[in-house]
């Protein structure tokens, strides 16, 4: 990918798990229990900064209980 691309991948995936763990009511610390994750390393890919291994993002898909494609929306 070129890196406007990549940054507009990592900004909507950032922005949709951040609008779905506070739909959820959850904080970032919440939801790194639920998945497994380090709480700075979802604030880093909220922030649309990380560069993530996708069995990162699939775990926060499950603890948000929501599909994997929803985080890539409106990509």
């Amino acid at each position: 990918m070129t890196p406007d691309l990549d940054k507009i991948v990592y900004t909507t995936l950032g922005n949709n798990v951040k609008a779905k763990r506070e739909a959820k009511g959850l904080n970032l610390r919440e939801l790194a229990a639920i998945c497994d994750v380090d709480h700075s390393k979802i604030g880093a890919i909220e922030l649309g900064k990380l560069n993530c291994k996708i069995n990162t993002i699939l775990k926060i898909a499950k603890g948000l209980e929501t599909p994997l494609n929803e985080l890539f929306k409106p990509y």
